[in-house]
């Protein structure tokens, strides 16, 4: 089988990864128009279950997540000084980088080829010569876009702004933050993804958004008065940033896009990650979600005879787990653009809304992750492994 896949993200790399796994004898190629040290954001979270699921698929993989990722159990909540924190939850987290530079590694010892700095041919040419084309060339897909109609699409541009950041402050939890000012109640999500490194994401409406004078363009620009947006977001956090400043990554503020398909694939193409949905960055499951894609496209391929069976069974078995989850991140996404409704509420009262906000209460993403599931998806792989086709795990 040969496959081309558009986008060297992680769903890509994962997938591509996981499918010469299961058919070594694959050709892939994998096409990314940014250079391999090129990426947004900071750091990628994954529950237990997500884990779990990465484990039992490439344990190789797996060893080397745990060496890199941090690891935390509560989820605080920072509200008019007080902090209030949440136990039992289990989250892991780790670079972006080092996250691409492990698949990338785990591509190359597998035999993928991988073309970075190059745009990739458009999807129909490939189609002629390759048995299946996977656009995982994120949410703002040009593969997806020019099949539109095909593939039922709906894109909506959320009204709130937020903004990327990362900063020296180690947070020790998933930690929500909560600042109201003279302009109006702005919100922080943080999380830790190495040592003394944190994600810190800002969310702000549009009224708020102005009247704090918030720019167009780099946030870690200097604006005529020699402050920047990350300035005054740092002013704005000081309480829980600890002194500590913020820091761009091509940081530019922007309007959250939902994404929705009523289908995945037409013909041999067929969509992966961002590229087909999108969910909510207050539930955290952008980056899990197009990994796990990519493995239940890797055991379709596997299962079934041909290109159009496994693309079924693919959609089949994927579909309905999103949509479940693009649910719960549209009514998490809501609670937090009607934040400011609730921001006089006392801290433990807070709290508690924030926690049930999307109806999930302790849920956490282990429930698609069943011990059942692990263990099949362990076996399959460990079959493939021991196959004449197969490889050893390295």
């Amino acid at each position: 089988m040969r496959i081309a896949i558009i986008g060297a993200g992680p769903g890509g790399l994962y997938t591509a990864a996981l499918v010469k796994r299961l058919r070594p004898g694959s050709e892939i190629d994998v096409w990314e128009v940014n250079a391999p040290d090129v990426t947004f954001g900071f750091g990628v979270v994954f529950s237990e279950g997500a884990l779990g699921g990465i484990e039992a698929a490439d344990p190789s993989l797996f060893t080397a997540l745990g060496a890199e990722c941090a690891h935390w159990s509560r989820i605080d909540v920072h509200h008019r000084g007080r902090t209030t924190r949440n136990g039992g939850y289990r989250f892991s987290a780790i670079g972006r980088r080092a996250l691409l530079a492990m698949l990338r590694a785990r591509c190359a010892d597998l035999g993928v080829t991988v073309r970075h700095g190059t745009r990739a041919p458009e999807a129909d040419a490939l189609a002629l010569t390759y048995d299946l084309v996977v656009a995982a060339d994120g949410v703002n897909s040009t593969t997806r876009e020019a099949r539109r109609e095909e593939f039922g699409t709906e894109t909506t541009r959320r009204g709130s702004r937020y903004l990327w950041l990362g900063t020296e402050r180690a947070f020790t939890a998933l930690t929500f933050a909560v600042a109201e000012t003279e302009h109006g109640t702005l919100h922080a999500h943080a999380y830790p993804y190495a040592p003394g490194l944190s994600t810190f994401i800002a969310e702000v409406d549009d009224r708020v958004w102005e009247a704090a004078g918030f720019t167009e363009g780099d946030a870690g620009t200097p604006d005529g008065s020699g402050r920047s947006d990350t300035d005054r977001l740092a002013d704005v956090f000081a309480d829980v940033l600890d002194g500590h400043d913020l820091r761009t990554n091509r940081s530019r503020w922007g309007r959250f896009v939902s994404v929705h398909n009523r289908r995945w694939s037409h013909g041999r193409i067929a969509l992966l990650g961002d590229s087909a949905h999108t969910t909510h960055f207050s539930v955290g499951s952008g980056t899990r979600l197009a990994m796990e894609d990519g493995l239940a496209l890797a055991l379709a391929l596997d299962d079934h005879g041909s290109v159009p069976e496994a693309l079924a069974a693919y959609e089949a078995a994927r579909l309905p787990e999103v949509a479940a989850m693009q649910r719960t991140a549209r009514t998490s996404q809501e609670w937090f653009e009607e934040l400011e409704q609730y921001a006089d509420l006392d801290p433990e009262a807070f709290n508690a809304h924030l926690i049930t906000r999307s109806g999930r209460l302790t849920r956490d993403d282990l429930a698609s992750w069943s011990p059942e599931r692990v263990e099949h998806v362990r076996e399959r792989f460990a079959r493939a492994d021991r196959s004449p086709r197969g490889t050893a795990v390295r």
